[in-house]
């Protein structure tokens, strides 16, 4: 998979959720490359920072090195394109 393929699995996620009233989507590396049946860990991980906009969390791991740890809170209640990308 590439990394285009991980970011619209991300947004659809976060999509969803908003649509479900749920504000917060918590995606880790590891358990997207699962569902996406994938080993593609740098695709996976540089996905989720691509998807970060300004106020998302890390839970674990950081932007430095992204790697299958890397674990990240979504907030879906605005998922307006006004809110910057962190990355």
């Amino acid at each position: 998979m590439k990394q285009k393929d991980f970011e619209e699995m991300i947004r659809f996620m976060k999509e969803e959720n908003q649509i479900m009233g749920w504000n917060a989507l918590d995606v880790n590396v590891k358990d997207l490359l699962k569902t996406a049946e994938s080993t593609a860990v740098k695709e996976c991980a540089h996905a989720v920072l691509a998807c970060m906009l300004e106020g998302d969390q890390f839970i674990q791991g950081s932007a430095e090195n992204p790697g299958k740890d890397l674990a990240v809170r979504y907030w879906c209640d605005n998922l307006s394109e006004s809110r910057r990308r962190m990355f």
